[in-house]
């Protein structure tokens, strides 16, 4: 079976750095700022915040790491992937919360 890895990897770290540097961003800006949200909401949006950032952070390692099983890579390749949407979805779901949140209180 081939090692399909190499080709993939190149897109995935692009696409969670440029989405960890999005999240990272929000979370600086949501911590400074005072928000319209309930207290228990910001925890709820702080903790989906935290998962996400987690989860693709570990998602960058995993496509970095040399040691993966070569035989299996598209087993290793699929975890990763579910790992990712896992990432980002949980994140959105965080910033949607919030941006939610603003405009209601308008």
């Amino acid at each position: 079976m081939e090692d399909k890895i190499p080709s993939y990897r190149q897109p995935m770290v692009t696409a969670t750095g440029i989405i960890l540097g999005f999240l990272l961003n929000f979370s600086s800006t949501f911590v400074k700022t005072e928000s319209e949200a309930s207290e228990t909401m910001s925890y709820f949006i702080g903790l989906c915040i935290l998962l996400g950032i987690l989860s693709l952070i570990y998602t960058l390692y995993r496509m970095l790491s040399l040691d993966y099983p070569k035989d299996n890579s598209e087993q290793y390749y699929r975890k990763t992937l579910a790992l990712f949407i896992f990432g980002v979805s949980v994140s959105f779901v965080g910033v949607l919360m919030d941006m939610f949140g603003h405009f209601m209180s308008e």
